[in-house]
């Protein structure tokens, strides 16, 4: 049997104790630095969670009486954010978490095609009224007439008097008056649109500092109206009733002062 024999002097004793509590102290200060991290971690984390809660924890202030509201918002429809949607609101708080207020919307833009010039206007007033139910969520109703014309350039049959080649026009020799015939021909058509609307919504106030707020909602919209578009196939303008329901999601911006 061979036997094998180590010697450490004092100076790798030292060398050997030094590497020893080197690792000793590297791996406290890693569990040092961990903690350090963690709590950092949840720090940021609670801080967070309160500056969310300090958003959305009571609009209580903003819907006091004798406050003012000022709104508009756009409402999503058909899977589109719909721009003719966006009706601007005010509104006065006639007690706490009671609202009442008038919608006015007037739009209008024409486009000029040198031939033609197509004109696209819309009107809506009507009167709503909330209620928040708790300090952030609201209920909300409304009632508004809203009235749309929408130009376009198409081709329409009408019955059109009949000329020669000459411009001179044919008579007919049975009733001996000018034929009248269906003819084809382009011209600006007025598309329109007209409903009652009553809307029952349901909605959560997100403040912002103090006097600014974000306000998704959900609405119901009962419609009765008339309608009055171009049919391609035809070539006509028809005219048909409305009514119905829609629902839509939507979102509001608010100002509270």
């Amino acid at each position: 049997m061979v036997k094998t024999h180590f010697y450490i002097n004092n100076n790798d004793q030292k060398l050997c104790s030094i590497q020893i509590f080197s690792k000793f102290t590297l791996s406290k200060n890693r569990k040092r630095n961990k903690k350090k991290q963690i709590s950092i971690g949840m720090k940021k984390i609670i801080l967070s969670l309160a500056a969310v809660l300090a958003f959305t924890l009571s609009s209580d202030a903003q819907t006091r009486k004798g406050t003012v509201l000022l709104g508009a918002g756009s409402e999503l429809s058909n899977n589109e954010w719909t721009t003719l949607a966006i009706t601007p609101k005010v509104g006065y708080f006639v007690q706490d978490g009671v609202a009442i207020g008038a919608l006015i919307n007037f739009h209008s833009d024409n486009v000029d095609m040198n031939a033609y010039e197509l004109n696209n206007d819309v009107a809506e007033i009507g009167v709503f009224g909330r209620y928040y139910v708790s300090n952030n969520l609201f209920t909300e109703i409304s009632l508004s007439s809203m009235s749309s014309n929408a130009e376009s350039w198409d081709t329409i049959a009408v019955y059109a008097p009949v000329f020669n080649e000459n411009g001179v026009p044919v008579i007919d020799p049975n009733t001996l008056e000018q034929e009248i015939d269906l003819q084809e021909a382009p011209q600006v058509v007025d598309n329109s649109l007209k409903t009652l609307n009553f809307n029952l919504g349901l909605g959560y106030t997100i403040v912002w500092r103090e006097h600014f707020a974000v306000e998704p909602f959900l609405n119901l919209t009962f419609m009765n109206g008339e309608e009055k578009s171009y049919n391609a196939e035809n070539l006509t303008v028809e005219s048909h009733d409305l009514k119905g329901t829609r629902f839509n999601l939507g979102v509001n911006f608010s100002l509270f002062f």
